[in-house]
């Protein structure tokens, strides 16, 4: 049975792949505390394993894979690169500046002090920083040195051996300097400076807000008492004084009356109200006690997410958008939750809104779709993709990729990973503007990088082979002294350069971090401890610009390293 195996594994090699993937996501859904290996790590490391018995795997597969990875990232972080390079985001994007020049210093420092080859040092980057784009784009320049095929496969091997060594220290170490070392050093209490953040950004004004944070919308039935604040007094009237709540329908004397803004409340009539959730606790003392009726609860409504698309509110804060909009409340429609890049951001006066959020509101049928027009449009959790246009896209990236100029005698190309970057960020960009040309739903996007990239680990695992171990005892330990220092000394250097020269605010240095690293896992630790999602609002836009910034790290590695 054993050689069975060991056959089909040799003489099928994609039978090896879809193991090491499986056996991977498993293994890197096993949690010690609140750590786990991750997928790709966990894929990697079984590669590793798997591929000590010797196998031939085609290396093209590694390159697509890679494509499917890369393009998915370039799509979803589309809008928000473009939408970052204005002055508003400009200390953001700084911070990603200083943080991948740091990175990219001490890769090359530590690649000169021990001696590393190509391999050791794109492996190293990319483990150290969690960031395995740049080990994919480092592939694509291996592939174009000109050596033989022996020395790129030795390269790939040790590349992978590295990544393997740094990885483990480079999750944790990153997540214990920005949810406890950063703060420490700073002198932050995280709730505190939380707090702080959302008073400037409007929460004590919480009436200038479309929504309050923390709240659910629900509806309530209640029956107008003579005498009481609402028996003879208009709709309109009743909404301007309580502007958390609308009024929905009224049953008079059995009869259900249409909706009329003017239509003057009358003792006896029970009235459905749509209200947030703070509003209705003093409703039966100034309207009428709350009574069980279906007929008044059952007017129509409807929850949507809306994709921001229209110029006129990119930019705007949240404020700002509902003095554009007019009375929403009066509208009959609330907003649930913002998200940008699937974080959701904090619903506060002066959150800024940018091309490509996601805004659930709900409310009326007919104002929240009035609304969606308005804003840009309507998320359907059923439209496909559009498979042509992604598929013709990572050809013009590969062509691209495959162009290369001189600055002086140096060969300067993007490789096939940066140049299908480039090509998904311009077709991501592109589709939050003109939603009908490139979809590519959140799940198809979740698909595309989670099975790329681990498939990428997988076959980079097992293209390592026998040789990794013998690597591994030659610079293992050079190679954790490394990481460690290429973990900790970028944030470091953009910590105090965010604080002090930026004078960022705490909460959003700390997500912007995280999103310099592209490392969710600590922004969601910052998240939990303060108990605030102000950091997201520093995440996402270091979070674009990183992901560019890194993986053009790659190719510079392998050139600069080889001479």
């Amino acid at each position: 049975m054993f050689d069975f195996l060991l056959h089909a594994l040799r003489s099928t090699p994609e039978i090896a792949v879809f193991l090491a993937i499986a056996l991977g996501v498993f293994i890197g859904r096993i949690h010690l505390g609140s750590f786990h290996l991750g997928s790709v790590a966990g894929a990697l490391l079984m590669g590793l394993l798997i591929g000590q018995i010797g196998l031939e795997v085609p290396t093209g597969l590694k390159t697509v894979f890679f494509v499917l990875f890369i393009y998915a990232v370039g799509f979803k972080s589309g809008p928000e690169f473009f939408g970052s390079l204005n002055r508003g985001t400009l200390k953001l994007v700084l911070v990603s500046v200083v943080l991948c020049a740091t990175a990219l210093g001490c890769i090359l420092l530590m690649a000169t002090f021990y001696d590393f080859d190509a391999g050791f040092t794109a492996g190293l980057g990319a483990g150290a920083l969690t960031d395995t784009a740049i080990m994919g784009t480092a592939t694509s320049a291996i592939n174009q040195l000109a050596i033989d095929s022996a020395a790129k496969a030795e390269l790939n091997s040790h590349m992978a051996i590295a990544y393997a060594i740094t990885y483990l220290f480079g999750t944790i170490g990153l997540i214990v300097f920005v949810g406890t070392v950063a703060p420490k050093l700073l002198g932050v209490d995280l709730k505190a400076s939380a707090r702080e953040l959302e008073l400037s950004l409007g929460i004590a004004n919480e009436e200038d807000a479309i929504t309050v944070p923390y709240t659910r919308i629900v509806v309530r039935a209640h029956q107008v008492i003579a005498q009481g604040e609402a028996d003879g007094v208009r709709i309109v009237d009743i909404e301007a004084r309580h502007p958390s709540l609308t009024v929905e329908r009224i049953v008079r004397a059995g009869q259900v009356i249409a909706r009329d803004p003017q239509l003057t409340l009358r003792a006896g009539d029970i009235v459905g109200v749509y209200a947030l959730r703070e509003a209705v606790g003093t409703l039966a003392l100034w309207m009428g006690p709350e009574i069980d009726h279906p007929e008044s609860l059952s007017f129509p409504t409807r929850q949507v997410d809306i994709v921001l698309t229209a110029a006129e509110f990119n930019g705007k804060t949240i404020h700002q958008a509902k003095a554009h909009l007019g009375n929403v409340q009066g509208l009959g429609c609330f907003v649930n939750t913002v998200t940008r890049q699937g974080y959701e951001l904090p619903l506060l006066p002066n959150t800024v809104l940018r091309r490509g959020d996601v805004i659930t509101l709900t409310g009326r049928t007919a104002s929240v779709e009035a609304l969606a027009e308005r804003l840009g449009r309507i998320r359907e959790s059923n439209y496909k993709s559009d498979i042509a246009v992604h598929a013709l896209g990572m050809v013009i990236g590969s062509l691209l990729g495959l162009l290369s100029t001189h600055i002086g005698m140096i060969p300067v190309e993007l490789g096939i990973g940066g140049g299908v970057l480039v090509a998904a960020l311009v077709i991501g960009w592109y589709n939050s503007r003109h939603p009908e040309t490139g979809a590519l739903p959140p799940a198809a996007q979740w698909a595309f990088s989670e099975f790329g990239l681990t498939a990428f680990g997988a076959v980079v695992g097992l293209l390592a082979g026998p040789a990794a171990i013998a690597a591994m005892k030659e610079q293992g330990v050079a190679l954790l002294v490394s990481g460690a220092v290429v973990t900790i000394v970028p944030p470091l250097v953009a910590l105090y350069f965010g604080r002090y020269v930026l004078r960022l605010h705490p909460m959003i240095l700390f997500g912007a971090l995280a999103g310099a690293q592209t490392e969710a896992a600590s922004m969601n630790k910052i998240i939990e401890q303060s108990g605030s999602n102000t950091p997201v609002i520093g995440f996402t836009v270091c979070y674009a610009i990183s992901n560019v910034l890194l993986a053009v790290c790659g190719p510079i590695i392998v050139y600069v390293v080889t001479g």
